[in-house]
């Protein structure tokens, strides 16, 4: 019995071991082949894809009117209570936020307010460029999140782009499709 057990733990080591050595020699291919490193932001930008959950934006509908009426239901269900909408109704008596606020900073992009909303009213964009100093910056209006660029309708991809520091700080880029990324990645 013990001759029969000690070839089966023998057998197991040899293979344990050959796992060893197939890790050890990938992670010294790795080691010693050329990095693959993105110039972001001085020379590259990264596009993101369609299904990408970056900023919060509000839609408006063909009149040009904000689609939200305010039923807050997405002040409701949000799990970090980073949504703060205060009703009104106008003089034809529709229902509008007169306040519709969101603090990004305690903000997790989750998507449960776009799932919520049941006049398609808010989404989350593309813009994953967005920072500050002071957490009182990260507090975004209505009127801030009515510009705020929408889905990504192309992306994925790596594209030229060039650092502007002239009042502000963006990164600038006139492609829509890039180049993929992951075709740099070394492959075993």
């Amino acid at each position: 019995m013990s001759h029969a057990g000690n070839r089966v733990g023998t057998w197991i080591g040899w293979v344990f071991f050959a796992d060893l050595a197939n890790a050890l020699a990938l992670t010294f291919g790795y080691m010693f082949s050329k990095s693959v490193t993105m110039q972001y932001p001085d020379k590259e930008k990264w596009l993101p894809y369609a299904r990408y959950r970056g900023h919060h934006f509000l839609k408006r509908d063909d009149q040009g009117e904000i689609k939200c009426v305010a039923c807050e239901l997405c002040a409701r269900i949000c799990p970090c209570y980073c949504i703060e909408v205060v009703p009104y109704e106008d003089e034809k008596g529709n229902r509008r936020p007169a306040k519709f606020e969101i603090d990004t900073a305690r903000c997790l992009f989750c998507g449960l307010c776009e799932d919520a909303c049941p006049a398609d009213a808010i989404a989350l964009g593309q813009q994953y460029e967005f920072s500050s100093f002071s957490s009182p910056d990260l507090v975004i209006g209505r009127d801030d999140l009515l510009a705020k660029p929408g889905k990504a309708m192309t992306g994925g991809g790596v594209v030229a782009a060039h650092l502007n520091t002239d009042g502000d700080v963006l990164v600038e880029t006139s492609e829509l499709q890039g180049y993929n990324w992951w075709r740099n990645i070394r492959r075993t």
